[in-house]
């Protein structure tokens, strides 16, 4: 009985989950406990307060930055046009390792030099980012800013690995970056915030980029793939790929701009509203990348190497699947994480300078964060399916139109809901999103090459 109980639960898998998405999960998962882990000791160290505030602000600009020059690039077109070259030039690997090479090239190069750009102008971006902070806030906004400009330069270089990990299914190496970032901040703010204060957990984000990029180096032992500098820009394959990546950039940075928005209007709220918006926010994070970006990753290469093939019942099948098994269990996470907000907030968070009113004020906004849970979860999928075509135009319009009725009904909302228009406005815009990229999928489906 064992036995086919067993055996059972491996054809439903194998069925219903993408290959690789349940161990996408597991490490995602290790992730967010070290996140939880973090987020514990920044509650305890620093409180919901005025340091804190700068600290998360702070990531803000940075984040933009590598969405928009390195991002907004790979996440669309690369695996599609890595995998057609392997499959044009099979056995031989050459044209898709030079195409990686030179993708490589120009992210390292574009962010490094914009990161410096940013470094010198550091002080002008508080008028952006911070119009709510002190001068006292806004100083230590600064030197903050500047350390964390070091990170995106590391990330591009590690981005591109990963794109390049996940087209060849190496779903471990690329799973276990995220948990050694967060297990950087941690070393910081544990052996640092002593001496230094929030430039400690600063610090540990750097170390934590550095080993975020290291495990995936280390991923590519076996792999025809070879880290160096190239320059064939000029090449059709990148030529190609600049063309998908320009619409893209225009709509990756959505989401962060969707925070950094949402980070202005918490700090006209009173102190502590950006870091409560922050805290509930990664706790309703955790559900949608747990289940909807890891399912929707596991599944991009099966989607992306069945349109390249011209296997149309392959991609429906895994399209469909996925959808089915999002939306069921997405929707039960949301409901679970709406019912259980204060207990959640009071276990994890609360306790030391976190206290009652912090945790109130936190609860409520993960309960409205909650109802965007199943919305986001598939925008994620949607937007992967509609990329494996080789096509971002459609994507884009639905982000930003989705990006639109985000603000729109945030800033109406704000003056009479308060904190609890931030997430209630994410989940109405996300849930527009999703409406928009399934008809752009059907109407790309449509003309599905013969």
């Amino acid at each position: 009985m064992p036995s086919r109980l067993v055996t059972g639960a491996r054809s439903l898998a194998t069925r219903f989950l993408p290959q690789g998405g349940v161990l996408l999960s597991v490490l995602l998962f290790g992730s967010y406990v070290m996140g939880l882990l973090r987020d514990r000791l920044f509650a305890r160290t620093f409180g919901a307060g005025a340091e804190l505030d700068a600290y998360n602000a702070a990531f803000v600009l940075p984040e933009l930055t590598l969405d928009v020059l390195v991002a907004s690039g790979l996440a669309a077109p690369f695996i599609p046009i890595f995998l057609r070259l392997r499959q044009e030039a099979a056995p031989d690997e050459g044209p898709s390792n030079a195409f990686g090479q030179t993708i490589l090239t120009g992210a390292l190069g574009a962010m490094a030099a914009v990161a410096l750009v940013l470094f010198v102008f550091a002080p002008q971006t508080t008028a952006l980012i911070a119009p709510g902070f002190d001068d006292a806030q806004r100083a230590q906004y600064v030197d903050l800013f500047r350390i964390m400009l070091i990170t995106p330069i590391v990330f591009a270089a590690s981005l591109t690995l990963g794109e390049v990990l996940l087209a060849e299914r190496r779903f471990l190496a690329y799973g276990s970056a995220p948990l050694l970032y967060n297990a950087g901040i941690i070393a910081g703010t544990l052996l640092l915030s002593g001496p230094a204060g929030i430039y400690g957990p600063a610090v540990g984000a750097v170390i934590g980029s550095l080993l975020h990029l290291a495990i995936r180096l280390w991923g590519l032992r076996g792999s025809s793939f070879r880290v160096r500098p190239r320059f064939a820009f000029r090449t059709r394959p990148v030529v190609e790929f600049v063309k998908l990546m320009l619409p893209k950039t225009v709509s990756h940075p959505v989401e962060p701009m969707t925070f950094l928005y949402f980070t202005a209007v918490a700090t006209t709220l009173g102190a502590g509203s950006v870091s409560a918006v922050s805290f509930a926010r990664n706790f309703q994070s955790v559900p949608v990348s747990l289940i909807g970006m890891a399912f929707a990753l596991a599944a991009f290469p099966a989607m992306s190497a069945a349109y390249a093939a011209g296997d149309r019942v392959a991609f429906v099948r895994s399209l469909r699947m996925n959808l089915l098994t999002i939306s069921l269990l997405t929707t039960a996470a949301g409901v679970a994480l709406f019912v259980l907000s204060g207990l959640v907030i009071e276990l994890f968070l609360g306790g030391g300078a976190f206290d009652a009113d912090d945790v109130a004020v936190t609860s409520l906004a993960l309960s409205a964060f909650a109802v965007s849970v199943p919305f986001e979860s598939l925008t994620h999928l949607l937007s992967r399916a509609i990329f494996a075509t080789r096509h971002t135009l459609l994507q884009v319009f639905a982000s930003l139109i989705g990006f639109g009725i985000t603000v729109g009904l945030t800033a109406l909302a704000a003056p009479g809901l308060g904190i609890v228009a931030i997430p209630l406005g994410f989940a109405v815009g996300s849930g527009a999103k999703v409406v928009l990229l399934a008809a752009a999928l059907v109407l790309r489906l449509r003309r599905w090459p013969v």
